[in-house]
């Protein structure tokens, strides 16, 4: 249970960064302090966060509100991976 509560502000602050990476100059200079210069690797973090979320959110939520806020959420936060991957490419 650790573990996921030091997760979580890891997993917000790589969809931050990721966020940040929309933008041209910031996707230039995160990219090049990354590992092996590989801006894949920032979108790979992102995707594991969401999908950590994923499953972390289906356990919690139950009814068809928490599904609509889990489904909406999640969206959001894909809708970020597939504009990272475009601006990566």
């Amino acid at each position: 249970m650790e573990e996921s509560y030091s997760l979580v502000p890891i997993g917000y602050l790589t969809i931050m960064l990721g966020n940040l990476c929309l933008d041209d100059r910031v996707r230039r200079k995160v990219t090049s302090l990354l590992p092996s210069k590989d801006f894949n690797l920032l979108v790979q973090k992102v995707k594991e966060f969401v999908q950590y979320n994923q499953r972390l959110d289906q356990a919690e939520f139950e009814g068809a509100e928490g599904q609509q806020t889990l489904q909406n959420f999640t969206l959001r936060l894909m809708l970020v991976v597939e504009r990272l991957e475009k601006a990566g490419v």
